[in-house]
């Protein structure tokens, strides 16, 4: 599922890529193996090279809730609490063997201030990380669950290869039957 999170595959990003291939350590990652685990410190950021991950948020009940993906070809990591060195606010959970590339939030404070050029990317990265949040809660308040659904069938037509529909349910905020009543309806 190429760029399902949009800012990953700007033109400008090749130079954070290029980091990660570069100063990175290579970590091979089995299924259901944690990148990192909410309320540790959350310490790296890396490039998926292959696989899959989810974010995952337990409530104060024990509930856990999917809140978030990253692919191939993108970036993983509580990045808001890496780079602020707190307490990562989700686990980050490989939902597929995977193949990353990691640096240190320490390494990657060195690299965004290397120059103009990387600083203006830690901008931009940090401005599409607030648009991503702020569309997401847009569509929570503003979409029917049906609508949500529909907009990732058609933003990303094979995702139920890579997602359960138990997941798909908790990242639209609904339960697994609303899935299931949609799918029969519109597909």
């Amino acid at each position: 599922m190429k760029n399902f999170n949009h800012y990953a595959g700007r033109e400008e990003f090749s130079a954070f890529k290029d980091f990660f291939l570069t100063h990175g350590q290579c970590k091979d990652m089995k299924k259901k193996e944690y990148f990192t685990q909410q309320g540790a410190l959350a310490t790296h950021g890396a490039y998926i090279e292959e696989g899959l991950f989810r974010y995952i948020c337990t409530d104060d009940r024990g509930c856990e809730h999917i809140v978030g993906y990253s692919f191939a070809g993108e970036y993983v990591g509580d990045y808001p609490a890496c780079l602020k060195k707190e307490k990562a606010m989700v686990s980050i959970q490989a939902a597929s063997d995977a193949r990353i590339y990691y640096a240190s939030a320490e390494d990657m404070r060195k690299f965004f201030s290397t120059n103009e050029t990387t600083q203006n990317l830690e901008r931009i990265l940090a401005e599409e990380l607030f648009v991503q949040t702020y569309m997401r809660l847009l569509d929570i308040y503003c979409k029917t669950p049906a609508e949500l659904y529909l907009d990732l069938v058609r933003r990303y037509p094979d995702f139920l290869n890579y997602i359960t529909l138990k997941e798909v349910a908790s990242f639209l905020r609904v339960t697994p039957e609303t899935i299931s009543h949609i799918r029969k309806k519109y597909e």
